[in-house]
């Protein structure tokens, strides 16, 4: 009998890209809209990805399958 394979989380793997040494990237939430409220500052500051923490990561890893 064939083993069941473990699917990766469809709504995570849209959101986070696996780069090639590993480390995953994402963008920072709170940047789409009603941004008139919110500190330059704190725009600016969601302007680039970020980079996962390995904590996080390790979380992660059995939805990312990766």
């Amino acid at each position: 009998m064939a083993k069941i394979k473990a699917k990766s989380h469809k709504g995570l793997s849209k959101v986070l890209k696996v780069r090639k040494s590993g480390s995953v990237k994402f963008q920072p939430a709170m940047k789409n809209h009603k941004l008139t409220h919110k500190s330059n500052q704190s725009r600016r500051r969601r302007h680039h990805d970020s980079e996962m923490s390995s904590s996080d990561m390790k979380r992660l890893k059995d939805l990312i399958n990766k």
